[in-house]
């Protein structure tokens, strides 16, 4: 363990990333203890000196300018990609077979193939019932829907279910897209949709091409390498973020697995080591601060080397450095039950996902506890885990997933989670979705109500941008400390400044057994250097509120009037929760949530509420969780709530 005695006050540099650019990321993120990495690991390299970076959301008027000059040329484009001019300029050497199909790891379940098969197409984005038709005619309920339908990823199900049936049903499917898309739409032949789309057929070209007939076969390498040619011109041009990488993903593997893709190929990769220089932060996070980004990438990464490796050919470095840091930082955001923490965007992920990218990790060593440029700590003890977001948001572009929920936790014991956020989805629509991003669906602290974190509203705005942050914490601040008594961590963010003068800090104890993990959230006034101006009076006293969401799984009951709270766990432990303000213990309540962690499907549950108000300008509450029951280790009884360790205010 290393500890550095840096003063919190000194000023903001930008981070390198290591390659000499600066570092795109969010407010001053700094981290006092430092645990020490495997040596020449990036976190290593990144923490060899203090980490200051700023994460700005973005000049809004210039972004809107930029948005509505790409509006105007995608309007032109599209008109000419429409045309049969166009059309002709695609045509070209065709392709005579696939040279290989690359492992799709993305888990597929015979389930939905059947629901599939039966006209039940629920997709992220809204759900489907065909009665028989195709679902390329269907109405689709949103375009987040239409582009999974186009992008194929679904071809996993019937490679899955295996069989003539699955077989035939897959290739009359591709049959069907390839009668009504094989020319240019607007959304089928977007070029991240293309991308996904190469990716799913080659994957899962046993599925589609075996036991054909050469009619269908040669249209459907045809078409494929129409596609490519297409996406070969237009990849660098799909929306920044995860969705450009896998337009470049999709170009490199049509460029590996057709018979004529050559300098695809090379096209490809050179914009895949691209973006991943762009997108993947020195400690392997995701630009996005999602952690199923990490996941779905890593998906396609490792497919793609071993690709590559299969065909002899040589996987460029950055592919293979990218692969290196993201490793470690999956095992970072898993919970003891082995699925993803609900942060920003994040689902717990596929079923099996994790578990087949974690496969290929030849380390197979423990986390790291801090994830500096991504901004996110993780404490563990015993078997109790709990991660935080102690991060600002991305930067505007890469914002689109962000949540407000800065300072938020979850925490599980052994294979039982125990506080979550609720997680989002993009079945049920926008309204939900947006619902999913507030401060009030996270467990953290919420002023009157109001989210940490505004998301774009106009309606030209929201047009030309997406539903982007406009606005949120500008300089948010974590240290860390460990000993022999547990793991320490204090943050603090200015989400709340603006509207009402007020700084939330948050300071989390984890016992070195695990079985206690005590928090104390404060509001305290603002040094107003960062929006506050002193002729915009802040609310008098407003109140606040400190949720706790619980996972689904877990049974909560109240206890002493509610001046306790007992939740049983799915493994059997109980864990009670106590609270008190500075009058004295603190009333607590429970009231309905909701988890949405498994993506697809929306579960009930409750959240328990701690609500108070501020007084003369601060605000204090001190709250533990202790394990009462089923603990692995032996655990001290103590008479009342304890108190904190003594730290110095940030």
């Amino acid at each position: 363990m290393r500890k550095t005695s840096r003063p919190f006050a000194e000023p903001l540099e930008e981070a390198s990333a290591g390659n000499g650019r600066p570092q795109q990321s969010g407010v001053a993120h700094m981290t006092d203890v430092e645990i020490d990495p495997p040596l020449g690991s990036p976190v290593a390299e990144a923490h060899s000196v203090p980490t200051y970076y700023s994460m700005p959301p973005g000049n809004r008027a210039v972004d809107l300018v930029g948005a509505a000059l790409i509006r105007v040329r995608d309007g032109l484009l599209a008109r000419a990609y429409a045309t049969w001019a166009y059309g002709q300029t695609l045509r070209g050497p065709m392709p005579d077979h696939m040279v290989l199909y690359p492992k799709d790891l993305r888990p597929g379940l015979a389930e939905k193939a059947d629901a599939l098969f039966q006209g039940r197409w629920s997709l992220p984005g809204g759900q489907v019932k065909t009665d028989g038709g195709s679902p390329f005619s269907a109405v689709a309920p949103g375009e987040a829907w239409a582009e999974e339908l186009h992008g194929f990823s679904w071809l996993r199900h019937f490679t899955a279910a295996g069989g003539d049936a699955a077989r035939t049903y897959a290739q009359t499917l591709v049959a069907g897209w390839m009668m009504q898309s094989a020319r240019w739409d607007r959304i089928a032949w977007r070029p991240h949709v293309i991308g996904r789309r190469l990716t799913s057929w080659v994957a899962n070209g046993a599925l589609i091409i075996d036991g054909s007939d050469l009619i269908y076969r040669s249209t459907l390498l045809r078409n494929m390498a129409r596609q490519a040619r297409h996406l070969a011109r237009t990849a660098a041009m799909a929306p920044a973020g995860e969705k450009r990488l896998t337009a470049a993903l999709g170009l490199a593997f049509s460029g590996l697995c057709l018979s004529e893709g050559e300098k695809r190929l090379a096209r490809g990769l050179r914009l895949v080591c691209r973006e991943l220089d762009r997108q993947v932060l020195p400690d392997g996070g995701h630009v996005s601060r999602n952690p199923e980004a990490i996941l779905s990438i890593m998906l396609d990464l490792i497919s793609l080397r071993d690709a590559m490796t299969a065909r002899r050919i040589e996987v460029p470095k950055p592919v293979r450095d990218a692969i290196d840091r993201m490793m470690p930082m999956l095992r970072f955001f898993r919970h003891g039950d082995g699925r993803l923490a609900l942060f920003n965007g994040a689902n717990e992920g596929l079923d099996g996902a994790i578990d087949a990218v974690l496969a290929f990790d030849d380390t197979d060593g423990a986390p790291y506890g801090f994830a500096p440029h991504s901004g996110y700590q993780r404490m563990a003890a015993g078997n109790t885990y709990a991660m935080a977001d102690t991060g600002p948001p991305p930067p505007g572009r890469y914002s689109h997933d962000a949540h407000a929920g800065c300072l938020s936790f979850e925490m599980s014991s052994g294979k039982s989670r125990l506080v979550v956020n609720c997680g989002t989805t993009r079945v049920l629509g926008p309204d939900w979705e947006a619902a999913s991003r507030a401060t009030a669906a996270h467990s953290t602290l919420a002023v009157a109500d109001t989210s940490s974190m505004r998301i774009l509203r106009g309606r030209i705005s929201r047009a030309l941008l997406g539903a982007r942050t406009m606005e949120g914490p500008t300089r948010v601040e974590s240290r860390r400390n460990e000993n022999d008594a547990g793991i320490w961590l204090e943050a603090s963010h200015n989400g709340y400044e603006k509207l009402f003068g007020l700084v939330h800090r948050r300071r989390l104890f984890l016992s070195a057994s695990g079985d206690e993990l005590r928090g104390e959230d404060l509001l305290v006034p603002a040094d107003g250097e960062n929006g506050f101006r002193f002729w915009r009076k802040p609310p008098e006293d407003p109140p606040f509120a400190i949720r706790f969401h619980l996972h689904p799984d877990a049974k909560l009951s109240l206890a002493h009037e509610g001046a306790s709270a007992l939740v049983r766990l799915s493994n059997g432990e109980g864990w009670q929760l106590h609270a008190r303000t500075a009058a004295g213990d603190a009333p607590l309540t429970i009231e309905e949530s909701v988890y949405l962690g498994a993506g697809d499907v929306t579960r009930r549950t409750e959240q328990i509420v701690i609500a108070s108000k501020v007084f003369r300008g601060e605000g204090k509450v001190v709250w533990a969780w202790k394990r009462v029951s089923g603990a692995p280790h032996p655990k001290r009884e103590t008479a009342e709530l304890p108190e904190l360790p003594d730290l110095d205010p940030l």
